[in-house]
């Protein structure tokens, strides 16, 4: 069942609030098809937090040298009108309403480009950068997939986390584009 908040943003601030999201879409995308794909290839430990909606779960994770790219069927955004522009934007500009989060791994690090979730509850899901020590595991930690390496007591509080079973992949961010583009 998709939960939203009972009042909706004002259309000006909900409309900059999806420019800005995608912007960071759009900049994490390009990011990833020029950096250097050098690093470890792995695959995370992937949480979501036990209340998401069936609709927005991690469904894949791809695979390249110092990258993994985390595919989500859907983003539910935390009011109805706000979901139906943000989705209807995603697939004119992206071709796609899938999310696909992209994050830089190297032997000791993890570095979230525009997906890391500090500082965020789960409704406001602002796009924030940062790095954290690479442990393996990854939590999502807002309505549209911002990461940390840690739970977030927010999320604990509201009856915590899932592991996921995505389906892993061996391929960069154009391939991750290409499977969720098919979803």
């Amino acid at each position: 069942m998709v939960r939203y908040l009972a009042l909706d943003l004002p259309p000006p601030v909900r409309d900059l609030r999806i420019k800005e999201d995608l912007g960071a879409q759009i900049r994490q995308r390009e990011l990833f098809r020029l950096r250097a794909k050098l690093g470890p290839e792995v695959a995370p430990a992937v949480f979501q937090p036990a209340f998401e909606d069936e609709e927005s779960l991690l469904c894949a994770v791809f695979v390249a040298p110092g990258e993994n790219h985390l595919i989500f069927r859907d983003e539910i955004a935390p009011t109805k009108k706000w979901d139906e522009w943000y989705r209807a934007y995603r697939i004119q500009n992206l071709g796609r309403a899938a999310d696909i989060e992209s994050v830089e791994i190297s032997e000791t690090e993890v570095v979230y480009h525009w997906c890391y979730s500090f500082a965020n509850l789960y409704e406001s899901g602002i796009h924030y950068s940062g790095r954290q020590n690479w442990t393996g595991s990854i939590y999502s930690s807002t309505w549209n997939h911002m990461l940390s390496n840690k739970p977030e007591i927010p999320i604990l509080l509201r009856g915590g986390y899932k592991e996921m079973e995505p389906e892993v992949f061996y391929g960069d961010r154009d391939a991750a584009e290409e499977y969720a583009k098919k979803l």
